[in-house]
């Protein structure tokens, strides 16, 4: 199992100071979360050349924005300046929106299951107006100390973004919206089997589909039927992007 105190009490630190400045790149951070190397960030710049209509400019209007708080590492991508981490953030985002698209859902209330520092949720809007899908509400499930850090982020990066935050330990229980597309970003998969069934008891009855980037374990059914594929480019040996 991953210790997750380091790293939850660097964020309360952060929330107590109210400092932004340079938490990407902090040790008690980073084995956490900003730490896709740069062999990796080719690899997802690759895939997203590859798959997407996503032109560098948007790509460098994205990282620029993401990139401007919290002094990440960021490495050369040609012309591209970037943290790695926040090319994932575009792919994975673009993998969201085209899923709604093939669903046929134009229009989505969105839940994501811990959401780092916000960074997924920023990019899913960033680029759901070019697809045209437009998000009616996005709700992030964690820890209130995380929650707190994702508002203090979201809210310097982007202070017109309308985001709702809903403790962790509820499982979901104030979720009220049905037929929800639930997101989870490496989150679902690594926390414990206990608490993977109590987010199946109490908020999956509210989802109709969803999109998971999935580690650490074996995939196996959890109340939906679902497609999967390995993961690219593969970060982990269960690595799987999870359609259902």
């Amino acid at each position: 199992m991953i210790d997750y105190s380091p790293y939850s009490n660097y964020v309360e630190s952060i929330i107590q100071s109210g400092n932004l400045t340079s938490f990407k790149s902090h040790p008690n951070y980073n084995y956490m979360l900003e730490h896709v190397s740069k062999v990796q960030g080719d690899e997802y710049l690759y895939f997203i050349k590859l798959m997407t209509n996503i032109t560098e400019d948007e790509i460098k209007e994205f990282c620029a924005l993401n990139d401007s708080i919290g002094n990440p590492k960021k490495d050369e991508f040609g012309s591209i300046i970037a943290s790695p981490s926040s090319l994932r953030y575009i792919l994975h985002s673009y993998l969201i929106i085209k899923h709604l698209l093939n669903l046929n859902l134009p229009s989505i209330d969105i839940v994501e299951i811990g959401g780092g520092y916000g960074g997924l949720c920023l990019a899913i809007h960033h680029f759901s107006e070019k697809y045209g899908i437009k998000i009616n509400s996005y709700t992030i499930i964690d820890l209130p100390s995380i929650t707190k850090l994702q508002g203090m982020y979201l809210n310097s990066v982007a202070p017109s973004l309308k985001v709702n935050f809903v403790d962790a330990t509820s499982f979901g229980e104030g979720i009220t919206k049905q037929n929800t597309f639930l997101v989870s970003n490496y989150c679902f998969s690594e926390i414990s089997g206990d608490f993977q069934k109590k987010y199946i008891d109490t908020l999956f009855s509210k989802v109709s589909h969803g999109f998971m980037a999935w580690n650490m374990i074996p995939t196996y059914y959890f109340g939906f039927e679902f497609k999967e594929e390995l993961e690219y480019p593969k970060t982990g040996d269960f690595n799987r992007y999870i359609y259902f």
